[in-house]
Parts: structure tokens; sequence; C-alpha cells
């Protein structure tokens, strides 16, 4: 008894064998090491982008953040870009004043006439004291560290390289062997 079974294993076993070499062998000699995954890759922009502050005409809302209220105006952030000012002394009317295109914002606060923001690795301080021409009081570089990756967690991501530049966002792509991994 103990002979079938170990010659019924030894068929099973020869059996495998040859349908692995059948069909679990590649006839391509060449491999591909190369793999491609969704995952994150930085944006970009100079340090003179980054740290060019202007007040723009009124922007649409595309990706809005955090919301302050001050006295009759709101400022809404557009995650990564700045702020839009909006008047809302009428809430029934709204009314869009400006937008203060900041690169890399992601926060904000108000104190008196000074909006606060981030600006990717610095702080700025702005004068809103007329919100059609918002300007700069002053700025605090490298206050906050090199964004060298994304908050998003449990995905790939190329690793920020700080010789190409400030990251100012993160965009969605097919990566080939990321590095990176938070």
């Amino acid at each position: 008894m103990k002979h079938l079974s170990y010659l019924s294993l030894v068929q099973q076993l020869t059996v495998s064998l040859l349908l692995l070499t059948a069909f679990g062998c590649e006839t391509n000699t060449e491999v591909d090491t190369a793999q491609q995954v969704q995952g994150l890759r930085p944006v970009y922009a100079s340090y003179e982008e980054v740290r060019t502050i202007e007040t723009l005409e009124p922007q649409p809302l595309k990706n809005p953040g955090k919301i302050y209220i001050k006295g009759g105006y709101l400022f809404i952030n557009e995650q990564g870009r700045g702020v839009h000012i909006i008047d809302n002394s009428n809430p029934a009317k709204p009314q869009k004043i400006s937008f203060v295109s900041v690169p890399g914002n992601i926060d904000m606060a108000v104190k008196d006439q000074v909006l606060y923001v981030d600006n990717s690795v610095d702080l700025v301080a702005l004068d809103i004291a007329d919100p059609r021409q918002v300007t700069v009081l002053k700025r605090i570089k490298d206050a906050y560290p090199y964004p060298s990756y994304p908050s998003q967690r449990g995905v790939p991501f190329e690793c920020a390289d700080p010789e190409k530049g400030v990251v100012v966002r993160w965009e969605t792509a097919r990566l080939t062997n990321p590095k990176c991994f938070r």
C-alpha cells in the first residue's frame, strides 16, 4: 500500500513539473525589470516663481480648502495655489473681490488686517487692508521643511529633488520603479 502512494506522489510531481515546464516558462529571454505603477509625481516651480505673490482678478474655485471669516470677508484657500477673497457683507449676494496667488499655499490665518499664509517653504504676512491690492508685509524664508513627500499615505511616489525647485503640488501619474513610498 505504501508503495502505491509513493508511486502516485511521484506521478503527481512528474505531471506538475511537465505542466510547469510547458506553461510556466516564457519564451522571451529578455527580462523586463521596469515596473509601472500608479503614484504621485512632484510638480516643481523655481524658488523665484514660488516667492512671487500677486493679487489677481477673481478666479473660479477648483480645489477649495480652508475657509476663514474676518469682518465681512471670506478667505477661501485654493489648495496649493492661493486665497480667494470674497465680500460677504451681504450673505445673500457674496461678491468675489480678488484672488491672491500664493504658490504652494495650504494653510492661512487672519489677525487684524494681516493674512498669514504658508508659501511652500516660507511663512508670509500679507496686508489685506485693501483686498483688491494685497501686499507682502514680511517673509520668513525656509520657515517650513522642504516638501519632500505628499500628504497622502499608502502611495508610491517619485522622490522629490530640491535641485529641481520647490514642490508646489503632487499629480497622479504612471511611475516606473518609484523609489519612495509613504
